[in-house]
Order: structure tokens, then C-alpha cells, then sequence
């Protein structure tokens, strides 16, 4: 077992192996998460078994737990999202082989490339994160909402005065 994550790894030659890798990794390195994120601080705990079934099918296993700051859509504020992730990615190389992947695998194509593990964990946090990202709990937004405070100033004229005097005098 490895306690860090290397930058790169050939994931058939781990699975061979019969692997387990595990440490962390910083959020600032997940440079297509970052667009994402409100904040690149903190780091994510990441744990990769790879191996091989009884059936010959090569995988990786792992987890990933962390937090992210994502900027809550309602109130505009940032919001806290706890990850506690769960993947099981089956190895090919092929589309062919991909289609013939069992059910409990989501497919993982890999190329001649040693793959970084930094794509392997991004693809799985973007996949994790809400399509608009909320708090949970609307009293958080209405909290913020009712401290708000209109900006005092000249009130406007009604640019539509003028349609309704003419509306009046017909």
C-alpha cells in the first residue's frame, strides 16, 4: 500500500499488481474543478484499490472525501458541500471492451499514457457537484435575504408617468 498519490499512474500495471494508494490532494491541483469552486484551499483524501476479478476484469475502486466551497445560487454567498464519494471504474482499453464492461462498473478508457490521477479524482468531483448548487436549508438564504437593505437614494421618476397622464386626459 502507498500512502500518497503519485502524479501519474499506469493504471493496468496497478490493477496487475493488485494496488492500494491513498493520501491527499490538493484542491489547487484540480485545475478543471477550479471554475467550479469559490476557493482553491484545502485538500481532498483520496483512497484507490486496483486489482483484477475473478472474471479477469481489471478495476479501480476508491473513494474521496473532502469539502468544496461552491457559491450558492439563491443568496450569491458561499456554501460548504461535504464529499463522501464512492466510484467503481472498470479498466479498458477499447470501445468494444467497454460495451461488454458488467453492470457494477462505470468504464474507464486507458490509453498507453500513464493517467493522472488528478483527471481520475476532477471527473468524479464535477460528476458529484450539484447542477445548482443550494444550501440545503432555505433559512440560510432568507437569513442573509432579510438583512438586506435597499440603497437609499433619489427614488426614480416612473418612466411610464407620461403614458399614464396621457391615458387620463383621453
Amino acid at each position: 500500500m502507498m500512502d500518497h498519490l503519485p502524479d501519474r499512474l499506469d493504471l493496468i500495471a496497478m490493477a496487475e499488481a493488485g494496488r492500494v494508494l491513498r493520501g491527499p490532494i490538493a484542491l489547487a491541483g484540480l485545475e478543471r474543478l477550479m471554475p467550479a469552486l469559490i476557493s482553491q484551499e484545502g485538500e481532498l483524501q483520496v483512497e484507490m484499490n486496483l486489482g483484477r476479478d475473478p472474471d479477469g476484469t481489471r478495476y479501480l475502486v476508491g473513494t474521496i472525501r473532502g469539502t468544496v466551497q461552491l457559491e450558492c445560487q439563491r443568496c450569491l454567498e458561499p456554501m460548504v458541500l461535504p464529499l463522501d464519494l464512492k466510484f467503481r471504474l472498470g479498466l479498458v482499453q477499447n470501445q468494444e471492451a467497454a460495451s461488454q464492461l458488467p453492470d457494477r462498473y462505470e468504464a474507464l478508457l486507458v490509453t498507453a499514457e500513464p493517467a493522472r490521477v488528478a483527471d481520475i479524482v476532477t471527473d468524479e468531483v464535477l460528476l458529484a457537484l450539484p447542477i445548482v448548487p443550494m444550501h440545503d436549508d432555505r433559512a440560510e438564504c432568507r437569513a442573509l435575504m432579510n438583512e438586506y437593505q435597499s440603497p437609499d437614494g433619489p427614488q426614480r421618476e416612473n418612466p411610464f408617468a407620461v403614458l399614464a397622464e396621457l391615458k387620463q386626459k383621453h
